[in-house]
């Protein structure tokens, strides 16, 4: 690998985190989506985010919000492409059904081993509950993959805007921010488990597996 393309790999990760402070800094805008389950969030996307069906127990917002995520996603280069559906409670314990497809792109790739890549992602979904959410997020990911004999291990951290369109008895239009955070642990038969977690606008927790191919 050349110096200069390692250089390229180094000064795209350091552009990524610069823009993830300045998405991070978005949090501080009011909650758009308030106690409403959206499809965006735990985002569940990161380089290599695996192909095949996932299957996830979410929580959709703090303390409450219940429900279940099954994910598909074809292979990720050079175009990942993904789709999701759920079901999850809300806080009059009414059901929330979810539903979104998304896509995401290579924007670095790493130069050697261990070192970071960066993808790009977007896409369009619904929460179907006492209101209909529409929701447009915007993301970037950071992610590494580390491998060994046993384990392959792929922590991520990236940060997405959602823009909201509300429609109901509080008919809206806002834009949400939140911080994603992951990690994957993959093993030899194919099975792989899975942690995500969105902190800030869109706070949601999502543990899970990807079933072997």
């Amino acid at each position: 690998m050349k110096a200069g393309a390692v250089r390229t790999s180094k000064q795209a990760s350091l552009e990524v985190l610069g823009s993830l402070v300045v998405v991070a800094w978005l949090l501080v805008l009011p909650l758009g989506a308030g106690a409403q389950v959206v499809w965006d969030a735990p985002a569940l996307m990161r380089p290599g985010a695996p192909a095949g069906l996932s299957l996830l127990l979410i929580e959709a917002y703090p303390g409450d919000g219940l429900g279940g995520l099954a994910m598909w996603r074809s292979a990720p280069a050079p175009i990942g492409l993904g789709f999701r559906g759920g079901v999850a409670e809300e806080p009059d314990d009414d059901a929330a059904v979810i539903l979104g497809i998304d896509v995401s792109g290579s924007l670095a790739s790493p130069g050697t081993d261990g070192e970071p890549e960066v993808v790009w992602w977007t896409g369009a979904g619904v929460g179907v509950g006492d209101e209909l959410l529409v929701s447009f997020p915007l993301g970037l990911v950071l992610g590494w993959e580390l491998s060994d004999e046993e384990v392959t291990f792929a922590p991520h951290v990236g940060a997405h805007v959602s823009l909201d369109v509300i429609t109901g008895p509080g008919d809206d239009l806002d834009l949400d921010g939140s911080v994603d955070l992951g990690v994957d642990l993959g093993f030899p038969s194919g099975l792989m488990v899975r942690f995500a977690a969105a902190v800030g606008g869109r706070e949601a927790l999502g543990i899970g597996v990807r079933l072997p191919r």
